[in-house]
């Protein structure tokens, strides 16, 4: 199967979970993080295809920078670029297959699979989300940022890359989710990637890299003391 995850090409075997609404029962009330598109979000386009990159560095960082600035107030343009950019070549290189294994996989346990998406939500963890839309030209794939579970809707509040200024939800009643111009009408929770230790390393590096380089704080002259400890050791392992 030749497929395209946000516009880059690669070829393997997929499998992704359509949800059904027989799912949605006995799950928590309602799930859901502090998560904020107009902050926590990259505010750069993602025109060049770096959803992935985007959401999965979206919410590491969330999770392992509560205390300092947002994204936004950390990152310059440049910064996010640079980080989307070589984030999302790390996963076409590395991790495509591991994502189609666990989906495929996950297929056949959807149930237990959305029970711990849910779970995480309502723990405050942001989740990433994998759409699929299968057309006459082959496979297309899209990321979002899960970070709220709306019971009485039965939808997903969701940082989609395409849209960096918007909330926008997924109705799992309907099955399927529209961004831009393509309908995407199946699902996978690649959690399996969450804390994949070496996209996790190179998160890491690509945040003391570009925290040490450039941001709006540091161009206005201020530069918080985390961020100092950041600059002492950030070339240390890049």
């Amino acid at each position: 199967m030749t497929g395209s995850v946000c516009g880059r090409a690669f070829r393997c075997v997929v499998a992704i979970v359509i949800l059904w609404s027989g799912l949605f029962a006995c799950l928590p009330n309602a799930g859901h993080c502090s998560f904020n598109v107009q902050r926590d979000a990259f505010s750069i386009s993602n025109a060049p295809g770096w959803c992935f990159a985007m959401a999965a560095f979206a919410r590491w960082y969330y999770l392992a920078n509560q205390d300092a600035p947002s994204l936004r107030e950390r990152f310059d343009e440049q910064s996010q670029q640079r980080i989307a950019r070589e984030l999302q070549g790390f996963y076409s290189r590395n991790l495509l297959k591991i994502q189609a294994e666990y989906c495929n996989r996950d297929h056949q346990e959807r149930a237990a699979s959305f029970t711990r998406l849910v779970t995480g939500l309502a723990l405050g963890e942001p989740r990433i989300v994998l759409l699929m839309n299968k057309g006459p030209k082959g496979t297309t794939l899209h990321a979002v940022l899960a970070y709220a579970w709306l019971p009485e809707s039965s939808a997903l509040k969701v940082y989609d890359p395409n849209y960096p200024r918007e909330e926008r939800f997924i109705d799992l009643n309907r099955a399927e989710y529209t961004s831009l111009d393509i309908t995407y009408n199946a699902f996978c929770f690649p959690e399996v990637l969450h804390h994949h230790p070496g996209l996790v390393k190179k998160m890491e590096k690509l945040y003391a890299v570009c925290a040490a380089t450039g941001g709006p704080s540091r161009s206005r002259g201020v530069v918080p003391k985390d961020q100092q400890k950041v600059d002492a050791r950030a070339h240390e392992n890049y």
